[in-house]
């Protein structure tokens, strides 16, 4: 029996808790993040909701879903891509943290 593998990729605008211990290098430097979450899972909503909390663990704040798409090994085409969508297959996800620096002209802007 094959065992299908669902991957989802959101990519979810996060800002620092300035609270959390796990993101304390990032308290004086960074605007917010853009984070690839790419997840291995069989629902949809679930994955997100997992892509959230894996976020929160990080001690950042998902604050919005920018994208969101079901995606296959084959739509991957640079060597970083497949090496995130290998990751998330191994380890059942994988986060890629975007980060803008605190000081940049747009960081307050909203979409």
């Amino acid at each position: 029996m094959k065992l299908l593998i669902l991957m989802f990729l959101f990519t979810i605008k996060s800002r620092v808790n300035r609270r959390a211990k796990t993101s304390q290098r990032f308290h004086d430097t960074a605007g917010g993040a853009y984070v690839s979450c790419y997840i291995a899972f069989k629902d949809f909503e679930a994955a997100k909701k997992l892509a959230k909390i894996l976020i929160r663990d990080e001690g950042w704040i998902p604050e919005k879903v920018q994208e969101s798409w079901r995606i296959q090994k084959r739509q991957m085409r640079t060597r970083k891509d497949k090496q995130y969508y290998s990751e998330a297959i191994k380890y059942g996800y994988c986060l890629v943290f975007h980060h803008w620096p605190k000081d940049a002209p747009d960081a307050d802007l909203d979409d």
